[in-house]
């Protein structure tokens, strides 16, 4: 089975106008309704409508995107907007990429850091993106670049209150390299780029910090569930913090767990970490299989829960088209030769063929997970 909408019936060019579509309107469509992606001389910039600024989340994306679309153009105009303005060349955050810059405006005539701040989800992808677009575009500097920023990741000098994106002792990301960020993100624990870095890299902590994530998202993911918080403790606990008290809660962040899951039970890295992918497979397999039944079992499902399953303390979200797209994207773990299994399948997979690109305030996010979410099931 080349993909699982072949369950659906659906053909590989159905399949590829979807995503080519997604593309075109995310990336060149109209500016006041559709596009995500905006022009900046020979740069390109991607834009959470929503808030109206410019994320490392959100370039880092686009930069992933680009590269497993093979768009090279593009995907160089993304990366130079990126080392141009978010990343920190002085200062107690360099090298690391600001999270957030601002948008030109009445009081600013140009880009410029609104926080300098790094988010290591946004540093995964920039190096995860840098190592395919050397491979599809030929050109050796990205893999440089790339060995250079994960280098930095694991083994930056403290300066000031600013550390390593990854607790050396736990071999485990962190929420934040600003000290007294003491936590982590399960969302952030990407681990088939964990083993892609390993490959790269040659250097065995990539294997340790891959091992002790599949022990860690064992506790963080609800046995019954399959759900995760937004922010844990380092032992799996939901993580309630002052600047965000939902933040122990299934919602935004959380929704990424399963893409990660998926992608990590179907990605072929032959020689890396080999021991540890049967018990991976089967934790990402059972995972997948208690979400995807949590939600057939709550339709219409919200966007925002407990971790247990029980209600959200605010007005939750109905089923919004980034979690659709990532249950979708979850599907990849599943036996599709199993009626079972096959059959749970068909319920997410058609919620998702029949979702349209989204438009509007909030395309942003949602417009970015579900073109992840349709790359991720093309294969």
């Amino acid at each position: 089975m080349h993909h699982p909408f072949q369950l659906l019936g659906k053909s590989d060019a159905e399949v590829s106008e979807k995503i080519q579509n997604a593309y075109n309107q995310l990336f060149h469509g109209d500016n006041e309704n559709e596009r995500i992606c905006f022009d900046r001389h020979a740069l390109k910039y991607i834009v959470d409508i929503g808030h109206s600024d410019v994320r490392s989340e959100g370039m880092s994306y686009g930069m992933f995107i680009t590269a497993r679309l093979g768009k090279e153009e593009t995907f160089r105009a993304l990366w130079n907007f990126t080392k141009q303005y978010l990343k920190n060349r002085r200062g107690d955050y360099a090298p690391y990429f600001a999270w957030q810059v601002g948008i030109p405006d009445k009081d600013h005539a140009n880009f410029y850091k609104m926080d300098r701040g790094a988010a290591p989800d946004g540093e995964e992808y920039i190096a995860a993106a840098l190592l395919l677009a050397a491979k599809n575009f030929g050109i050796p500097e990205y893999k440089r670049e790339a060995l250079t920023l994960l280098s930095q990741m694991l083994y930056k000098k403290t300066s000031g209150k600013v550390r390593s994106m990854f607790d050396k002792d736990r071999a485990m990301v962190r929420f934040s390299p600003m000290e007294g960020n003491d936590y982590t993100d399960p969302s952030y624990h990407t681990l088939a780029f964990y083993r892609l870095f390993a490959e790269a890299t040659k250097d065995p902590i990539w294997e340790r910090v891959y091992n002790v994530s599949v022990s860690y998202l064992k506790k963080a993911i609800h046995p019954e569930t399959g759900l995760a918080a937004d922010y844990s403790e380092f032992d799996g606990t939901p993580k309630f913090t002052d600047f965000n008290p939902m933040s122990g809660y299934f919602s935004g962040d959380a929704w990424r767990v399963a893409l990660n899951l998926a992608l990590d039970y179907t990605w072929e890295i032959p020689g890396v970490c080999e021991e540890a992918r049967e018990d991976a497979k089967k934790m990402e397999r059972d995972a997948i299989r208690h979400l995807l039944k949590f939600f057939d079992s709550h339709r219409p499902y919200f966007s925002d829960c407990s971790v247990d399953g029980s209600d959200y303390p605010k007005n939750a979200r109905l089923q919004t088209t980034g979690l659709i797209a990532m249950n979708a994207a979850a599907t990849l773990a599943l036996d599709l030769q199993d009626p079972d299994d096959s059959s749970l399948a068909k319920h997410f997979l058609l919620d998702f063929w029949n979702t349209p690109v989204p438009t509007g305030t909030w395309r942003y996010y949602d417009g970015l997970l579900y073109l992840l979410g349709y790359l991720a099931l093309n294969g």
